[in-house]
């Protein structure tokens, strides 16, 4: 029952806290300049993440890029395969047939 009490009282504390500290008053003054060093280094880390997301998705991009021209690679040297051996059997058909 106390450590309800006691958290149901520090709920209250700090709910009026912020209430009026929001307004400008030296106390807000005073929690703005303790906080925003913090929220600085908060919003530099989501700066750094985004920017690793960012090069990190370049990279797959270029990734899927590379494997689809490797892929048009080998199908064209598959057509050019296949293309010989059409050839070849109709030289051969024609030697044959002559």
């Amino acid at each position: 029952m106390k450590k309800t009490l006691v958290a149901l009282m520090a709920l209250v504390m700090l709910s009026s806290t912020a209430v009026y500290a929001a307004s400008d008053t030296p106390i807000s003054d005073w929690i703005n300049s303790k906080t925003s060093k913090i929220t600085q280094k908060e919003k530099s880390a989501a700066a750094k993440a985004e920017a690793k997301k960012k090069k990190r998705q370049e990279k797959i991009q270029k990734q899927k890029q590379k494997q689809a021209e490797a892929k048009k690679k080998a199908e064209q040297r598959q057509k050019e395969r296949k293309q010989k051996i059409e050839k070849k059997k109709q030289l051969w058909n024609e030697l044959i047939s002559d």
